[in-house]
């Protein structure tokens, strides 16, 4: 006769669900961890792109002016009209933008992509009566009266055309690149560090510092270029 056994099993089996608190401690630290390289590893490169992105935005605005100039040099006039002569920075661009000066498709381009976060990220001209706020521009100019001149000036008496502003002077001194600048000499634009204005301009840290107080309309190569 065959015998039959039986298996006994338990009624409640043993099951181990969900990580222990030491397991989720060793996850979240890999994890902070893996965060981190990839901060290190992909920030730098977001900001380099946005400090490129930004030259090739100077470049367009001072290409916008240059083309004005040669193909349309009456559409200059209003820049030089005694209530506008003065003009700089916010101003300017906010007149350059009302006559037609500059293509509206530029507009975005006066707002620096890396500003602080009170700075608008896209520009919007309001219409006229009103000016541009100051959120929406962060970017220096010549006077509206002396455009011309300015943009005639080459080799040894050439002169930073368009920078950033005060407020966004800083904005790529992260990645050692210091501050975007426009020339009037043909369309050469990029960033000049405060090594180099040192030591061809003479240009103090404390100058570098404040260019608000002590470099626009105050000091070679920026004493031509404005905020207001």
């Amino acid at each position: 006769m065959a015998r039959c056994e039986l298996l006994e099993y338990p009624m409640f089996p043993d099951k181990r669900s969900g990580f222990t608190l030491v397991e989720l401690m060793v996850v979240i630290g890999i994890l902070a961890l893996l965060v981190g390289i990839l901060a290190v590893a992909v920030f730098p490169q977001i900001t380099k792109a946005r400090a490129d992105t930004e030259k090739i935005a100077m470049g367009k605005l001072v290409m916008g002016l240059q083309q004005a100039a040669v193909s349309d040099p009456g559409s200059l006039a209003p820049l030089g009209q005694k209530e506008n002569a003065n003009k700089a920075g916010r101003e300017f661009y906010a007149l350059c933008f009302r006559e037609g000066i500059l293509e509206r498709d530029l507009l975005a381009k006066v707002v620096s992509l890396n500003g602080s976060d009170e700075e608008a990220q896209s520009a919007v001209i309001v219409d006229d009566g009103e000016e541009m706020e100051a959120r929406n521009c962060s970017y220096t100019s010549p006077r509206a009266g002396e455009l011309r001149e300015v943009m005639r000036l080459v080799g040894r008496k050439k002169v930073v055309l368009i920078t950033f502003d005060s407020r966004n002077w800083n904005n790529y001194t992260g990645i050692n690149r210091g501050a975007l600048c426009a020339w009037s000499e043909g369309s050469v634009t990029d960033y000049m560090k405060w090594d180099e204005a040192s030591s061809e301009w003479s240009i103090t840290e404390a100058e570098w510092e404040t260019p608000g107080d002590s470099l626009f309309g105050k000091k070679a190569p920026f004493h031509r270029t404005h905020e207001e």
